[in-house]
C-alpha cells in the first residue's frame, strides 16, 4: 500500500490558524512531506501568503489583497495569529530553505476568479532568487494558469486542482486529455470524489492521483484507503497519527 503524502493545508488552519508563520513554524516540527499555501499579489506587486483575494474573513484588514502595497497590508495582522502579519513568499522561502518539507504553492486568482497577470513570472522569479524552485511545485484551480506554467516552467512539478464534481461532469477520459494537454504531473480531485476506477486510469496514464478537502478524520482516512499519492488536511497531526496507524495496519 503506498504511503500517501500529507500536505498541511495552510500551515495546519484548524491546529495553528490560517496562513500565518506560527502555523508555518510549527509545521516545520511535523513528519509532513509537504506544506500547502496560496499566494496573491499586493498592489506593487510583492507576492505574499494568503488565501482568499479579499483580506475580510481572515485579517482585521478589508477588500481585495491587490488593492493595497506590502507597506499597508504588513501593518494589519492575521485572525488568530497571536498578532502575526501576513508573510511574503520570500519570507516562507527563507523558512523553509534548510527543510525536507517541500512547499506545495497554489496561484490564486483575483476578486472575479481572474488569474493575475504577471503573477506566475512573479512567483517563479521569488523561487528561483530563494533557490527554492526546486522545493517547490504549483497547483492551481485555474487551467490558464498551469499552460502557462507549462510554457514557462516545464520542469517544475505542478497539480490541476478539479474543482468539486468536475471529474463526474467531465468524465475519466477528458480529465485524462485535459490534464495530459495541460503537462501536469497530479490531478487532485475534492476527497467526497474519489474514485478508485478513475484512480487506475489516472495512474495508468502516469499521472498521479491526489486529493484535498480531508479535514476530518473521516475523510483522511478516506483519502488513506484509496492510497492517494497525496492528500491536503486542516489537521496534519491528526493525519500523521492516523497515517501510522494505517501503515501499521496494512503491513501485519
Amino acid at each position: 500500500m503506498i504511503k500517501s503524502q500529507i500536505a498541511s493545508h495552510r500551515g495546519g488552519t484548524l491546529v495553528w490558524g490560517e496562513n500565518c508563520r506560527r502555523a508555518f513554524e510549527n509545521t516545520l516540527r511535523l513528519p509532513v512531506e509537504l506544506v500547502e499555501f496560496d499566494v496573491h499579489p499586493t498592489k506593487d506587486g510583492v507576492v505574499v501568503v494568503h488565501h482568499d483575494a479579499t483580506l475580510d474573513r481572515t485579517t482585521d484588514m478589508t477588500g481585495p489583497v491587490n488593492d493595497k502595497t506590502w507597506q499597508e497590508l504588513a501593518k494589519g495582522s492575521v485572525n488568530y495569529s497571536g498578532g502575526q502579519r501576513i508573510m511574503t513568499l520570500e519570507e516562507l522561502c527563507e523558512l523553509y530553505r534548510s527543510s525536507d518539507i517541500i512547499m506545495r504553492l497554489e496561484i490564486k486568482a483575483d476578486v472575479n476568479k481572474v488569474p493575475y497577470a504577471g503573477l506566475v513570472d512573479s512567483v517563479l522569479q521569488v523561487l528561483q532568487r530563494t533557490g527554492m524552485i526546486s522545493k517547490t511545485i504549483i497547483s492551481s484551480f485555474n487551467c490558464e494558469v498551469l499552460a502557462e506554467l507549462a510554457e514557462k516552467a516545464p520542469t517544475m512539478f505542478t497539480i490541476w486542482l478539479m474543482a468539486k464534481n468536475s471529474p463526474r461532469l467531465l468524465g475519466t477520459d477528458i480529465m485524462i486529455d485535459l490534464a495530459q494537454s495541460l503537462c501536469v504531473n497530479e490531478v487532485s480531485v475534492h476527497v467526497t470524489q474519489l474514485d478508485k476506477q478513475t484512480k487506475r486510469a489516472v495512474e495508468a496514464s502516469e499521472l498521479k492521483y491526489g486529493c484535498y478537502g480531508a479535514h476530518t478524520a473521516e475523510l483522511i482516512q478516506t483519502a488513506l484507503d484509496h492510497g492517494v499519492h497525496a492528500f491536503t488536511t486542516d489537521r496534519p497531526d491528526m493525519a500523521i497519527k492516523l497515517r501510522d496507524a494505517f501503515m501499521l495496519e496494512t503491513k501485519s
